[in-house]
């Protein structure tokens, strides 16, 4: 979001900067996939929305979740384009900040994903992708305490076996706290739960 008021880069990058963070929010926000997100309108998130209608695989529609942060940075990237753009509409939600009438490409939008991965300095940013975004909404939305079937709407997966991988990680994590902060913990590696 600071690059993207930044006057000093030009409002080109001001606007490339606030598409990014925009695409960032929203792909972490909803746990939708990046097709999904790509393929999105430009009338996908009116003004006040709290929800935006994805179709997913299999041409199935469904409803997912936006957070203020996800909202704030849509609605300043809208601006920013139509700004650049001499206020020429596009038919996307991300689009080309030269011509909107270009969709964001997946290749752009996996660029665009590693350079922020690099330039916040992370350990491994070859390992950052919007799979990992939705993984993260998930693994969050799960530990926080959502239903499984609730978290496999949001996802779209069509089957609860492929949303229950999160709750095995949710259930791997669990052992450690427990194994590395329970009270009655010995400290030693056994593997097995503690005893009481």
């Amino acid at each position: 979001h600071r690059l993207a008021a930044d006057p000093s880069v030009g409002l080109y990058r001001q606007a490339g900067y606030a598409r990014r963070a925009a695409l960032f929010e929203t792909l972490y926000a909803s746990g939708m996939r990046i097709s999904e997100a790509l393929s999105l309108l430009s009338d996908a998130a009116p003004p006040g929305t709290r929800m935006l209608l994805v179709r997913g695989k299999g041409d199935k529609q469904r409803l997912v979740p936006l957070h203020d942060r996800a909202i704030e940075a849509i609605t300043h990237w809208q601006k920013l384009a139509r700004t650049y753009s001499g206020g020429a509409p596009s038919p996307w939600l991300f689009h080309s900040v030269r011509n909107g009438s270009k969709a964001l490409t997946r290749q752009a939008a996996l660029l665009e994903i590693k350079e922020a991965a690099v330039a916040a300095g992370l350990a491994s940013p070859e390992r950052v992708s919007p799979h990992v975004l939705r993984h993260a909404f998930a693994t969050h939305m799960h530990s926080g305490g959502t239903d499984l079937r609730v978290l496999q709407e949001l996802l779209g997966h069509a089957g609860i076996e492929t949303t229950q991988i999160y709750t095995h990680l949710d259930t791997s994590r669990l052992h450690h706290m427990v194994r590395d902060l329970h009270p009655l913990n010995d400290g030693q590696e056994t593997g097995v739960p503690v005893q009481s």
